[in-house]
């Protein structure tokens, strides 16, 4: 019984040992996207304060090529100038993300953060 109990807690250890390692190498290789993603977020802001409207889809991924569809970046936009949703991919929770987390339906884990912009072209 003894012996049973040592096996039990060394996997144990091991296990959530091996999901706080993972859970970490998640949030490290997400930064990199939560950085591009106040890039964009930075150019977005500029560009509506300069021009009063929105970028498109083209001149975000002209700015920034690599966040493409085939990234895990989506862009939604209602009419091109004053309305645009950004969301872009992550592997887990990070509280260094900007906008609101997408949870998965299935795995009840974030996915995704989207963020939402609205420029009236009022200053």
């Amino acid at each position: 019984m003894k012996r049973w109990l040592i096996l039990f807690f060394v996997a144990s250890v091991i296990i959530i040992g091996s999901l706080f390692a993972l859970t970490a190498t998640w949030q490290r290789e997400d930064l990199k996207t939560i950085r591009t993603a106040k890039e964009v977020d930075a150019f977005i802001k500029r560009y509506c304060e300069d021009t009063r409207k929105l970028p498109t889809a083209a001149a975000l991924q002209g700015k920034f090529p690599y966040v493409t569809r085939e990234s895990g970046w989506l862009f939604y936009t209602g009419d091109d100038s004053t309305w645009l949703s950004v969301q872009y991919p992550v592997r887990w929770r990070n509280k260094e993300a900007i906008g609101e987390r997408r949870i998965s339906e299935f795995t009840a884990t974030v996915y995704a953060y989207t963020v939402d912009y609205s420029c009236t072209g009022a200053r």
